[in-house]
This record gives structure tokens, sequence and C-alpha cells, in this order.
């Protein structure tokens, strides 16, 4: 039976169609359009078939169907080249961030470190001393500030593996002077990838020049005497 205008209903066979024709360059709308697409071709196949009177668009039907289905054969695929687009642009953005937390974390320690010596007879000290002065530095206030988050004093951190190099204790340091028994007279800060070419590709280290030097390999730069041995490359 048709309807009151004299046509057969198709609206089942026409969504199918265009679901599936759009399934085509889109991987199936994700997959779901594709599967809709057949799934009311086939419905508007049987009604077409059951009531050829009401019901038509059966070239439709099958049409959606017929694209419905490949786009659900060419979803994997499609979806296989988007991910070998995005995924390596993903690693090359995390490995970026990660890199300039490294080097911004690399600054921190080293403006820290220089903070603290102004307040410790001019010497450097450890990562927890910055983090609490007062419990390093004698006479130092209970209530002063501190030179370092402790969030820092982390040793691993987005990516990247970090370690505090201290140098040597100074020579014929004064005990009665207002500096940290611990006290060295150098540092240097180190940043290496913790999974190299993933998490980061090069690694960082920092010293009381002020200056941060780095391995294009992520190779653990060296250190010697408290002190950045590697210095080929700096960050600018």
């Amino acid at each position: 039976m048709m309807n009151a205008s004299g046509r057969t209903r198709q609206g089942m066979a026409i969504t199918s169609l265009v679901l599936g024709v759009i399934g085509l360059p889109t991987a199936g709308c994700l997959g779901l359009g594709a599967i809709i697409a057949v799934i009311l071709g086939i419905v508007a196949l049987v009604k077409a078939n059951k009531s050829p009177d009401e019901y038509g668009g059966k070239g439709m039907a099958i049409g959606g169907i017929v694209t419905g289905s490949m786009s659900l054969l060419l979803a994997p695929v499609v979806g296989g080249i988007i991910a070998a687009i995005a995924i390596p642009s993903l690693l090359r953005a995390r490995v970026s961030a990660n890199e300039s937390g490294a080097i911004g974390d690399t600054r921190t320690v080293i403006s820290a470190q220089l903070t603290y010596a102004s307040a410790n007879g001019g010497y450097y000290d450890s990562l927890e001393c910055l983090a609490n002065p007062s419990g390093c530095i004698p006479g130092y206030p209970p209530q002063g500030p501190y030179m370092l988050g402790p969030e820092l004093v982390a040793r691993e951190k987005t990516g990247y593996r970090r370690t505090l190099h201290l140098g040597v204790p100074p020579v014929g340091q004064d005990p009665s002077a207002k500096a940290s028994p611990t006290s060295v007279v150098s540092f240097a800060y180190v940043a290496v990838p913790i999974v190299p070419n993933r998490t980061g590709v090069r690694a960082f280290c920092g010293d009381e020049s002020g200056r941060i030097f780095f391995t294009s390999d992520g190779s653990e730069p060296r250190v010697e005497d408290g002190r950045c041995a590697e210095t080929s490359n700096v960050i600018q």
C-alpha cells in the first residue's frame, strides 16, 4: 500500500545508502555509521520484498548494504593509516614536552642552588636542604623561605630520571660559620630519559656555571668533581 502521496516509503533505504557512502572515506564513521547503514539496508530490503507496494528503494537498500559492508572492511585499514600518522606526532609532542620540563627543572635547580649559596656561605647542598634550608643551615629562620619545591626533590618526573651530583666539601670550612655541614663547592644536576627515544631524546646536565649542556643521543652526561664534563652542546 502506498502512502497518501502515492509514493512508496524509501526513508530507511535512502538513509542506509547515505550512511554507507559517507562511511567509505570516513572509516565507516568510526564503525557506527557503517553498522547502522547495513542494518537499515537489510531492514529496508526485507520490507521492500515483503511489501513492494508500500516500501520501495530496493536498489538503494542494496547499495547501502554493500557500501556499509565495504566501509566496515576498510575501517581497520583507514584506522591504521590514521594511527600511523597520529601516533608518531603524539610521541614527538610528548618527547618535546618532557624535554622542556627537564630543561625547566634544571634551570630551577640551578637558580635554587645559587639562592641557597647566598644564605649558606657561598656553598651548595643537597636537594633536601634546598627544600628545607632551616634543617641544614645553622641559624636559618624556621619559617624562612625554601629554595626548592618538594616536587623537584623527586628522582623521576615527566619521563626523566634526575640525579644531583655533589662536589667536594669546602676545604678549611670554619665550623662556627653559618654554613650547612653538608655543604659542597660544586654541583651538577643531570636529567636522563627513563626510556631513551620514547620519554625523551636528549639528556641534560646543569651546574653552578648557570649553563645547561646536553647529549644528543640521550646518554648520561659525564660529571667530574660535581661539574658537567661534557660541554660541547649547550642550551642557548
